[in-house]
Parts: structure tokens; sequence; C-alpha cells
């Protein structure tokens, strides 16, 4: 209860949970709440919580299926594809196991990627994926620099990005390709021709809106028609955000501009090489999504 007090105390004094947490090991040493204890009792008297006591139990998550529990479960998925099953747990008072029951043999969703996918393609979904694969295998043996010259981006760096309240929808991704081709025109001057880049993005509904796609036509930019349901073969899902949830993972942060800068830091220090490396990894993956005729191969 001291403990909790002197958070309490730091709270209200305007600390931050980081220099709380700094000054509580030099009074307590290694009778200090862990870190973790430290930030959540912080963010609980921030939010305007008095008591130091614990909470009453609410008794143990639901064990059983029903139709409302699915349609839930299958709504908080269709929200966040990357969402975890502790997530969903804690949000839906829902067993973990339970909630994994009604994925795989409700739903028929698996985890590739980090994100939730139906288990079984459907036979055009599968016939997109090798369609993409073989695009990608010919385009990097007809030209040298092709798997150079693409641009890539995803809409979960959007969402941790925009202004609080905005929606991402077409007319915004837009504002976001405009400023991508100016850019693009400032840093890469070999790159002004939009014949010379191709932007490979997913198919969410702000990019294939009409006045993106009539955006792009009209700026010649050569779209690669990324394949549904398919993280495995976009360079974001299987390196660019694995390297960052490495690098934040056990990092607690008091503010969402502060998240936005600590992930800032971690993107603009990947070398260069690591995202060569992922390009040829995706041009390795293509290779085998033909090899094992368009099924997932994680």
């Amino acid at each position: 209860m001291e403990q909790r007090a002197v958070i309490k105390f730091n709270a209200k004094l305007g600390k931050s949970a980081s220099e709380t947490f700094r000054s509580m090991q030099q009074v307590y040493g290694s009778q200090c709440l862990d870190r973790t204890a430290v930030f959540e009792w912080h963010k609980s008297f921030l939010e305007g919580r008095e008591t130091l006591e614990d909470d009453k139990k609410s008794g143990r998550p639901i064990l059983v299926r029903t139709p409302e529990m699915i349609e839930k479960v299958r709504d908080f998925v269709a929200n966040d594809r990357n969402a975890s099953l502790k997530m969903m747990e804690e949000a839906l008072n829902i067993s973990r196991e339970t909630i994994r029951t009604i994925l795989h043999e409700d739903l028929d969703k698996t985890k590739v990627c980090a994100k939730f996918v139906p288990h079984t393609l459907r036979s055009d979904q599968k016939s997109a994926r090798i369609n993409y694969s073989r695009d990608i295998v010919a385009a990097a043996e007809n030209n040298p620099n092709f798997l150079k010259s693409i641009v890539t981006g995803d809409e979960t760096i959007h969402k941790e990005f925009v202004p609080t309240g905005q929606t991402i929808i077409g007319a915004y991704y837009l504002e976001v390709l405009k400023r991508l081709m100016g850019r693009i025109h400032r840093i890469r001057p070999e790159y002004r021709d939009p014949e010379d880049w191709s932007l490979l993005h997913d198919n969410a509904p702000s990019h294939t809106s009409l006045i993106v796609r009539q955006c792009l036509a009209r700026n010649r930019i050569s779209v690669l028609n990324h394949p549904p349901y398919s993280p495995d073969l976009a360079p974001c899902d299987f390196s660019l955000f694995p390297k960052l949830k490495l690098k934040l993972k056990g990092c607690f942060f008091d503010d969402i501009p502060t998240i936005q800068s600590a992930s800032k830091q971690v993107l603009e220090a990947i070398p260069h090489t690591e995202l060569e490396h992922a390009f040829e990894s995706l041009l390795n993956r293509c290779n085998k999504c033909i090899e094992v005729r368009r099924e997932y191969f994680e």
C-alpha cells in the first residue's frame, strides 16, 4: 500500500511514470514494485482512481461458447486483425482457450505474420496469391533493379499516426499518396518518372477507393496488386513490424506522442541493408508460394 501511495502522490504532482519508477527504485531498491505494476498504477491514478485497494475480481472469464460470443469475437477481429488473444480476453471477458476455439472452429481463422486470416483460402484468393507471386518473380527477372524500386506501406502505420478522430478513408489516403510522391521527387530524383517505381499496398478500402485509383492512373503509377489475406507476402508484415515490435517490447510510454516518437526512431534506425533484405525475402517468399501451390507457408 505504501508504494501505491507514493505512485499516487507522484502522479498528482505531474511526474511521469518513468520518473516515478526511477525514484522508487532509488528508495525501495530490490523491494520496489516491478516496472509494469508501477506504470499500471500510475495510469490508473491519472485516470482518476483514488483507492489503493485491489479491485474486486469479476470472476473467472466466461468459458461457454454462445452465438453472441462468437459474433463479439468476429467483430473484434474484423476491426483489428492484429489483435492478440490476451487483448480479446481482457476486452470481451472470454477465456483465452474459448477465444482460440472460436477463431479456429467457428470462424475458421489462423494467424499468419501476427494477423488473423482465413484458415482456408477460397480458390479465387489462392489464384490471386499465385498471380501476384508470378508477377513479382517475372518483374525481378526482367529488371535487376525492380526490388529496389518498390515503395510500400501499411494501414497499421496510418492508424497510429493519424490525428485523433480521423478515419482512414480514401480522401485521407489520397493526401498521404500526394505527400509520398512529393517526397520521392525531392529525395529520389532517379524515380521522378512514376513509371520507374511501383507502389505495393494491400486491398484496404481506403487503398482501393475510386479517388485513389483515379489518382494513381492519372499519375501513371504502377500498382502491385497485393492479394487479400496474405501478410506472408507483405514486407511490412513479415519484416518491418516484427523488428518494430521487438525493439519496443517491454517498453512503457506516458502518451501517444511518445509512442510515435519512439516508433519513428526505431524505424529510422533500421539499416538500409535490412530493408533491402526484406524485398529479397519477398522474392523468395513469392517463389515459395508458387512452390507450395498458393497455400500459406508459415
